[in-house]
């Protein structure tokens, strides 16, 4: 299905999923795109703080060489991937015996060596199963076989893939996306395709961004347009799309007229001004969040600067630190990552963080930066096997509305790229 080039789009946030599909659409000959972006500043999730001469990440942390769509998009505004330094550290084994591991520890150490052969046997077998799940691979869940509903808890025991999600629960669990035992194996197999497996035994396939990961959505917006602080608050559709709200800062109203729009911002948070239909507020009311959160704190004496804390990664580590990295060595800075149960205040959990880096020999200074994430829109397993996303995809194209983002895939930024640009493809190329 082809548009007029001249048609008026509407993209409703300017995160990596709104403004790869605006990227895709200028390049494909549209004329007209405007991103509405309720922040003053794009990215979304890939969130950097920049302070000291320093940048940390407070939300997308890492991509692998097989992030073909990101690094398409980097080498457009001249990122280069970069494989940060990681000095040798030999931290005392005794915090090892107190439940918390070195991240040099990984492998040997949290893997053991008597566990490689069978990891190996594993990673081999899933390579040998990769074909029949080749639509789970894809950029949307069309297709998808009927067992990867099930909670990816069954699919390891079905396959007796015990050392492999060991491997992966470090950033599975530890990257806000919860257990294994509630997430349909779709997703897992979403963000563990054969390439990202690989690159767990190859650690040289992992980069990071020097910059920054959100200098790679600030440079692309430069060359589209995007309209910033932006409080929509009310979508009417009909002949047209009207989408009318306030400034943020000014309070001054605004009104666009479009003549198609897509949906790149939460969709359940939509539903407070779409005039959605009963198919529509349906589906988006049964998305499910994690409470994540991001914590940079300052530590003087830190004897375990990058480390990670495998007893917490069942729901008994609910609002304590899973895992902790010092980005910038040398600035006191440390970065932790802690899930929450959507209860805890900040404070509560900042306690348990002052606990534990006195645990670990250092002494706690003050909280530089913390974010709360609603992160990664999902569906239950009933919901996924009952056909939530064939729903969901009916409905792209209907009322002049499209929609995309995390749950439409997954949520890395990869796998948001890649549905944009399927998008696109499908209903406007």
């Amino acid at each position: 299905m082809g548009f007029d080039r001249n048609e008026r789009i509407g993209i409703l946030g300017a995160g990596a999923a709104g403004l790869s599909l605006a990227l895709r659409l200028a390049d494909s000959g549209f004329r007209s795109v405007t991103v509405l972006e309720r922040e003053s500043e794009p990215g979304g999730k890939c969130r950097t703080f920049r302070a000291e001469g320093g940048n940390w990440e407070l939300g997308a942390v890492m991509g692998t060489t097989d992030y073909r769509d990101t690094l398409d998009l980097m080498r457009r505004v001249g990122l280069d991937p970069w494989r940060s330094y990681a000095p040798d550290r030999t931290p005392e084994d005794a915090f090892v015996g107190r439940g918390f591991w070195p991240c040099e520890k990984l492998f040997p150490g949290w893997i053991g060596i008597g566990e490689l052969p069978e990891g190996i046997l594993e990673i081999l077998r899933y390579h040998i199963l990769a074909p029949r799940y080749r639509a789970a691979f894809g950029p949307n869940h069309l297709g998808t076989p009927g067992e990867l509903a099930d909670s990816f808890q069954a699919w390891v025991d079905r396959h007796r893939m015990g050392v492999l999600a060991k491997a992966i629960s470090i950033p599975y669990t530890t990257f806000g996306y919860g257990y294994y035992d509630e997430s349909p194996a779709a997703y897992v197999l979403k963000f563990f395709e054969p390439g990202i497996v690989r690159a767990l035994a190859l650690q040289f396939k992992f980069f990071k961004w020097r910059e920054g990961v959100q200098t790679l959505w600030e440079r692309l917006a430069e060359s589209l347009d995007v309209r910033y602080s932006l409080d929509v608050r009310e979508i009417r559709r009909g002949g047209t799309v009207a989408v009318s709200g306030r400034e943020r800062s000014s309070g001054e109203p605004f009104r666009f007229e479009f003549d198609r729009l897509v949906l790149a911002c939460p969709l359940d948070d939509s539903l407070g001004f779409l005039d959605a239909t009963t198919e529509e507020r349906e589906l988006y009311t049964k998305i499910r969040h994690k409470d994540y959160r991001v914590y940079l704190k300052r530590a003087r004496g830190f004897r375990v600067p990058a480390g990670f804390a495998p007893a917490r990664f069942d729901r008994s580590g609910i609002g304590r630190a899973m895992i902790w990295d010092d980005r910038v060595p040398g600035s006191g800075i440390h970065t932790f990552y802690v899930l929450g149960d959507g209860k805890q205040s900040d404070a509560e959990i900042e306690a348990g963080l002052d606990e534990d880096i006195r645990t670990l020999g250092g002494e706690p200074g003050e909280t530089v930066s913390r974010v709360r994430w609603k992160y990664y829109p999902h569906v239950t397993c009933e919901d996924y096997r009952a056909g939530w996303y064939d729903r969901f995809e009916a409905l792209q194209g209907r009322i002049r509305t499209y929609a995309c983002g995390e749950i439409a895939s997954f949520s890395t930024v990869e796998r948001v790229i890649r549905y944009s640009r399927d998008l696109s493809r499908r209903f406007f190329e």
